[in-house]
């Protein structure tokens, strides 16, 4: 028997076994899938996946592969409900698949399903303690559903584990911002945008961190390390007082229903939070407010906007977790 292990991004279930040439055109037809998923062709990788699970002819274990990886197909299409079954089959046929167990909690996720998400992440956990791609998840799907004792118990782990994480020391950031520990927060935006430079929006994080507990920051270093053209650009405009706050809404598209959600989403809130930082909290609600009637619940951070409401209204109830639903079905 012939073992191929195939490595792709942290949710997918990698392990294929080739034992059998008769099987040969199905399982063909999963590394093709898989190939086309590394390569951002989700729709294909759906068809070739497809194509070798209705073959019938692959063995337990690899038909186990084939769901699981269309199961993060599907998810990644935005088609989260029809990929629950997928991986709910992955693991009937193969209960210790870790992948399979990841990439539904990241179907639970997309679908505002926090507990349920938190519940397939910690599986995975348990099949591989201290797996990161499991623990960050976790840890963010915590954050959301306004569990920030366990959100900064996980981001503790992993940073401990792994210092040079980028997206750790981001995630732990922003549970410490929104419990209003703006000094640690600052602190770990800034290790973010270390370790990952390619995300432009920790530079803004830790500018807004540091100005929120009123230190001093420039931006401009890393404004000149970003296209002019490229996002959030609109954003460091308006921090760098180019433009005003009106315009830096329009042209950050905050009213454009067509444009992506997660852009209007973050517009709508780095906006507010410069409001803020000019004394303009009926305002600075007023756009909180809009954010969090955005519907893109993955997407969209509405955590960040409902943390930053709580202060703003603390007399009033707390903003319940938003979420969009879409229903699981069958095949």
């Amino acid at each position: 028997m012939r073992r191929r292990t195939i490595r792709l991004i942290a949710f997918i279930a990698a392990a294929l076994l080739w034992s059998d040439l008769a099987t040969a055109g199905p399982l063909e037809d999963i590394e093709s899938g898989l190939k086309a998923s590394r390569q951002g062709r989700h729709v294909e990788a759906i068809r070739l996946l497809g194509r070798a699970i209705a073959s019938k002819r692959l063995a337990p274990a690899n038909l186990a592969v084939a769901h699981a990886n269309r199961c993060l197909a599907l998810t990644l299409t935005g088609r989260p409900g029809r990929a629950v079954p997928d991986c709910t089959q992955a693991i009937l046929l193969r209960p210790r698949l870790v992948e399979a167990h990841i990439n539904r909690g990241m179907a639970w996720r997309r679908l505002g399903r926090y507990e349920r998400a938190i519940s397939d992440y910690g599986k995975a956990l348990e099949l591989r303690p201290g797996f990161s791609p499991a623990q960050v998840n976790r840890a963010y799907v915590y954050y959301r559903n306004d569990q920030l004792a366990a959100a900064a118990a996980d981001y503790d782990a992993i940073v401990k584990g792994h210092p040079s994480l980028g997206q750790a020391h981001g995630g732990r950031g922003l549970v410490a911002f929104a419990v209003g520990r703006f000094a640690a927060a600052a602190e770990d935006f800034s290790q973010a945008a270390k370790f990952s430079p390619a995300e432009p929006l920790w530079p803004l994080w830790q500018h807004l961190a540091t100005r929120r507990q009123g230190g001093t920051s420039d931006l401009r270093a890393a404004a000149r390390r970003l296209a002019p053209d490229r996002w959030p650009g609109p954003l460091y405009a308006l921090y760098l007082g180019n433009v005003s706050a009106p315009t830096g809404l329009a042209r950050a598209g905050a009213d454009d229903v067509t444009a992506r959600p997660e852009r209007r989403c973050q517009a709508l809130f780095f906006v507010a939070q410069y409001l803020l930082l000019g004394d303009h909290p009926k305002a600075a609600t007023a756009l909180l407010e809009r954010l969090l009637e955005i519907r893109a619940s993955d997407v969209c951070d509405h955590a960040a906007a409902r943390y930053e409401l709580v202060r703003l209204r603390p007399s009033e109830p707390k903003p319940a977790p938003r979420s969009t639903f879409e229903t699981p079905v069958d095949r």
